[in-house]
This record gives structure tokens, C-alpha cells and sequence, in this order.
């Protein structure tokens, strides 16, 4: 069973990590009252259905609850205090939950191009800090995916409204435009950066 053990916890939230490698099939076993979001690309398709799974698995709780997605694809529970996230990069996946909190996580693999497109998603100082360290820069891009999702402001702004400290603890803190104080919990792998926001 390709389940990733993290080392992010918290008794605040609950994560799961998963390494595609079984078909689309083993994977459609969540409740048939989850919407599952029409995609025509058989990789992404697989992705989506797999990070359901992956929330099935955090809580029993869930069987009895409508998951639905919002005006911009982002799944919710529908009449439920639960708050959700789910994050995919093939061949890797991941659910997160909290009861109390808003939250977002969020998975990157490294590449992309990190160093020429970080100057648009970082505030200068943050990449003055970062620059010459492409996997600071991925976790950071990777946290700020995070914030948005568990702030849950459209347009927010990755480079003008999105302030982290720093990544010399965790969970590491980060400043929100709207106020909020986030939490930020990180791990790194050899294949990706993954990074948990809550709200606090």
C-alpha cells in the first residue's frame, strides 16, 4: 500500500499521503454521494479520484456527508463544520481535514522553472532570502498554494498579500492581507515539498 507516513501532525488536523500506483478503479470507493469532477484527461481524472480516496480514509465521519465543489472547483462538505483540502501533483496525492480550522495543503515537485517565476509569487524580501535555494523556493511556493487555499480569497495576491516568516521552525508562521495568522507546517522529500495551512 503506497501510503506516504508524514511526519506533519498535529491534533488540530489529519493528513494522508498516497503514491499512485494502482489503477483508476481501486480508487472509486468513496461514498457515491461525493461528486466526482468531469475531466477529460485520464492523468488528472486518476489525480481527483485518488485524492478523494484519500479523504475517505481520514475520517468514518465522512461516509454520511455530501461533497460538492464551489463556483471555482474547490470541494466542500455540504451542512458540515468539517473543513477540507485536497492537493495532486501525479503521481502523488493528499487529503487534509480539520474540524476547527480552515486549512489547505498543498504538494510540489520540484522544477518548474522555480528560480525565473519565484520573483512573481514572492515579495522582494522573501526573495532576497530564498533566491539561491531552489527548494526554499519550492516550499515556499508550495505554502503560499496552502494559505490561498485555506484563506479562500479569490484574487489573493501570492506576492503582495501573503507575507512567511521564515522557514527556520515548524510550523512556521505567515501574515495574511485579511488578517489572518497562519500556521504553516512543511515537510520535505526527495520528490516534493508538502506544506499544511491552518488558519488560526
Amino acid at each position: 500500500m503506497p501510503q506516504i507516513f508524514s511526519n506533519i501532525s498535529s491534533a488540530d488536523f489529519q493528513i494522508l499521503v498516497w503514491k499512485i500506483e494502482e489503477p483508476l478503479g481501486f480508487f472509486e470507493t468513496f461514498p457515491a454521494s461525493w461528486s466526482s469532477p468531469e475531466v477529460v484527461n485520464p492523468t488528472k481524472q486518476l489525480e481527483s479520484t485518488a485524492a478523494r480516496y484519500c479523504l475517505h480514509l481520514l475520517s468514518s465521519e465522512f461516509d454520511n456527508l455530501t461533497l460538492v465543489q464551489n463556483d471555482r472547483n474547490r470541494p466542500y462538505f455540504e451542512e458540515s463544520d468539517w473543513h477540507i483540502s485536497l492537493t495532486h501533483s501525479f503521481p502523488y496525492v493528499a487529503a487534509a481535514c480539520s474540524l476547527q480550522n480552515r486549512i489547505g495543503i498543498d504538494l510540489e515537485k520540484p522544477g518548474r522553472n522555480i528560480e525565473k517565476i519565484a520573483p512573481r509569487f514572492l515579495h522582494a524580501r522573501e526573495w532576497e532570502k530564498w533566491k539561491s535555494q531552489s527548494n526554499l523556493l519550492t516550499l515556499a511556493w508550495s505554502a503560499k498554494e496552502s494559505i490561498y487555499k485555506a484563506v479562500g480569497k479569490p484574487g489573493l495576491s501570492f506576492q503582495k498579500e501573503i507575507d512567511i516568516s521564515d522557514f527556520n521552525q515548524n510550523p512556521c508562521k505567515a501574515q495574511v492581507s485579511t488578517g489572518e495568522v497562519v500556521n504553516i507546517f512543511w515537510e520535505e522529500y526527495p520528490q516534493f515539498s508538502l506544506t499544511v495551512a491552518l488558519i488560526q
